[in-house]
């Protein structure tokens, strides 16, 4: 099967990115997890196989959920 994307990765980090700058309560450290996330799906997206990117998306996501929770605790 062949799937279309309809996002590049590097829209959606820059979107991303765009977003996280315009988080203005949130902390410091949090605006830097944003866009540290943004850039590791980017590579992410760069991965040969879908199951490798898929786990690499899942790792991104789950390292940005960790440091999202240190920046508010």
């Amino acid at each position: 099967m062949n799937l279309v994307r309809l996002a590049s990765p590097r829209f959606l980090a820059s979107g991303l990115a765009l977003a996280s700058g315009l988080a203005v309560a949130a902390p410091l450290h949090a605006n830097s997890c944003i866009q540290s996330y943004a850039e590791c799906l980017v590579r992410a997206a760069d991965l040969q196989t879908w199951w490798q990117r898929s786990a690499a998306g899942i790792d991104c996501y789950l390292d940005g959920v960790a440091c999202v929770r240190r920046a508010y605790v």
